[in-house]
């Protein structure tokens, strides 16, 4: 199959299995849980999550570039690390806005399962369906899920920065992801590599959502 063809069935893949994974925590976003909301502690504990992710997607799609030999694909990673550092930023002023204690706090200390995983990625069409297709779309979904959670819980000004801001430049990374992957991805053997690395991906960021939230006792965890 061609690049775009292989793209638009990994597409429906990655979607399948979000769906099976990520459905449990809309459904807890209810009204027995609206207490839960307004815990400082667990929106503290989210708030944190939140910045792990952006900082590890920047730091991952930054050490990346070096490596990468197709120059459309370092562009793309180049400025996926720009957003993700802006984000960050964005981020990080909205939880010291909301007097979320962040003395001491590094955000790469320890690295995540799915920054561990990324970091074993050695090709370009590995790296972009698993951070750019794969992880985007989880992120977006996940994102969703996290703005319902803050809109119910009277957290307006980072709702509307998920809204406005964040969500809008995750589908815009992913996109990116698809339309490189689609050019990148025009053999059976890189197919399949692309394919392995986005479910590897998923797989691993399920684990990491599961163990979050049992940690936390929130419905819901951010996506990058």
């Amino acid at each position: 199959m061609t690049g775009a063809e292989f793209v638009e069935q990994l597409k429906t893949e990655n979607e399948e299995l979000l769906a099976r994974i990520d459905a449990p925590a809309v459904d807890r976003i209810g009204s027995e849980r609206v207490a839960d909301t307004e815990n400082r502690n667990i929106l503290a504990a989210l708030m944190k999550m939140a910045l792990k992710n952006e900082m590890e997607a920047a730091e991952i799609a930054a050490e990346w570039v070096a490596t990468t030999p197709e120059l459309d694909a370092k562009v793309a990673l180049a400025r996926h690390a720009g957003d993700e550092a802006r984000h960050y930023e964005l981020v990080e002023a909205r939880a010291r806005g909301m007097d979320v204690a962040l003395d001491g706090f590094n955000p790469l200390d320890p690295p995540s399962p799915v920054l561990r995983y990324l970091r074993t990625l050695g090709t370009t069409v590995e790296r972009i369906a698993a951070a750019l297709v794969a992880r985007e779309a989880m992120g977006g979904r996940r994102n969703v899920q996290f703005l319902a959670y803050l809109e119910t819980a009277g957290q307006r000004e980072l709702a509307t920065l998920y809204r406005e801001i964040i969500n809008p430049d995750e589908e815009r990374h992913h996109r990116s992801g698809c339309a490189l992957l689609a050019r990148l991805a025009n053999t059976p053997a890189k197919q399949e590599e692309a394919r392995r690395a986005a479910r590897g991906l998923l797989e691993t960021g399920d684990r990491v959502r599961a163990a979050a939230l049992e940690q936390t006792g929130a419905p819901v965890i951010p996506g990058c």
